[in-house]
C-alpha cells in the first residue's frame, strides 16, 4: 500500500459532521475519546470492533453510536463521509487505509501519519473561535502545547468580538438600505475589523456609520 505523499503542505479545514455518518475502526480507550469528539460535532457514529472499552460499550447500550463487535472488512468504510482507524494495529489500520483510498473517504489513523489522509488537530477553543494547530501528524503533543500558547496571548475580548462583528455583519446583509450602498458596507467591516479587540466587543448596530463603541468592556 503507497503511503500518502506529504511533500505538499496540507489543507486546513472545517469539517461540518453534523448527521453525517463517520466509521470508527477500533473501540479502545483512544477510539472511545474520537468518539466523543466526534458526537460532540453531531456525528452520527458506526464503530467496528471485535471487542469495546468500557466507554465505547455504554455509548452502544445507550444508543449514541452503532457498535458491530466483529473484525473490520473494507466494505465497512461505504457511505461514510469520514473513517477513523484506532485499532492499535499496523496491519489493521493499514487494511482501514487501503479501503479508503479505493473509496476516496477522508482516513485518520491514530499515530500513524503514513495511513492517514487527514488529521486530527489540536483545538482550542474561546468562545465561537477556535484554534487549531497540527504537526501533520508527527508531533501532536507539541501541536496540543502550541496550541494552548497560542490561545494564552489572545484578548479575553476576543470571543465576544467575534460574535458581535458577526451579528454586526448579518445586520448589514439583512439591511442594505440602512448603510448604504455595497461598497459603503464592505468599509465598515472593514473599519471594524481594525478595531481593538475589546472596542469591537461593544461596537453599536445603531451607530455604524462613525463605528462608535458602546462603554468599553472590561
Amino acid at each position: 500500500m503507497a503511503a500518502v505523499s506529504c511533500a505538499a503542505a496540507p489543507l486546513p479545514v472545517a469539517l461540518r459532521l453534523q448527521d453525517r455518518p463517520v466509521l470508527v475502526v477500533g473501540a479502545g480507550k483512544v477510539a472511545a475519546r474520537k468518539v466523543e469528539t466526534l458526537l460532540a460535532a453531531g456525528a452520527l457514529v458506526d464503530v467496528v470492533a471485535p471487542w469495546a472499552c468500557r466507554e465505547v460499550e455504554a455509548l452502544a447500550t445507550a444508543g449514541a453510536i452503532a457498535w458491530q463487535a466483529r473484525p473490520f472488512a473494507a466494505s465497512d468504510v461505504a457511505g461514510h463521509f469520514l473513517v477513523v482507524a484506532c485499532t492499535d494495529q499496523d496491519g489493521v489500520d493499514a487494511q482501514v487505509f487501503a479501503a479508503c483510498e479505493r473509496a476516496c473517504i477522508f482516513c485518520t489513523a491514530a499515530d500513524r501519519p503514513a495511513a492517514c489522509s487527514a488529521w486530527w488537530m489540536a483545538v482550542r477553543r474561546r468562545g465561537e473561535v477556535q484554534v487549531a494547530v497540527s504537526t501533520g501528524g508527527s508531533a501532536p503533543g507539541l501541536a496540543g502545547r502550541i496550541a494552548d500558547e497560542a490561545v494564552a496571548k489572545l484578548s479575553p475580548a476576543l470571543g465576544r468580538a467575534v460574535m458581535r462583528y458577526a451579528e454586526i455583519r448579518q445586520y448589514l446583509i439583512d439591511h442594505p438600505e440602512r448603510f448604504g450602498d455595497f461598497v459603503a458596507r464592505g468599509a465598515a467591516l472593514a473599519t471594524l475589523r481594525r478595531l481593538p479587540w475589546r472596542t469591537l466587543a461593544a461596537a453599536k448596530t445603531n451607530r455604524l456609520a462613525q463605528i462608535a463603541p458602546d462603554k468599553p468592556v472590561e
